[in-house]
């Protein structure tokens, strides 16, 4: 019985402390579109499992950062996009 608690004990430690370092390395840097070099394919939207970036509804195709303040900064997205079109930038 010691040994479940122990375990549940140190996953949840484990699970504050990661969500204190998202929100530590969220304060610093936030994703942003670089319009021109989007092609629409949306792979960046597949690839959030935060749900921040969805589809322009303009009929351009673009991908925008709908929720910006959910965004992680994780970087998932910037690494599966081909045509370089996120950027992970400082916050201002």
């Amino acid at each position: 019985m010691k040994v479940v608690i122990y375990t549940v004990g140190i996953a949840f430690l484990l699970w504050i402390s990661g969500s204190l370092y998202r929100r530590r390395k969220r304060g610093k840097r936030v994703i942003c579109v670089v319009e021109n070099n989007c092609t629409g394919c949306r792979r960046c939207v597949g690839r959030c499992s935060r749900r921040v970036l969805e589809t322009a509804e303009n009929g351009t195709g673009c991908v925008v950062v709908k929720y910006p303040d959910r965004c992680t900064a994780c970087g998932h997205c910037t690494d599966t996009c081909r045509f370089n079109a996120l950027k992970l930038i400082r916050r201002t």
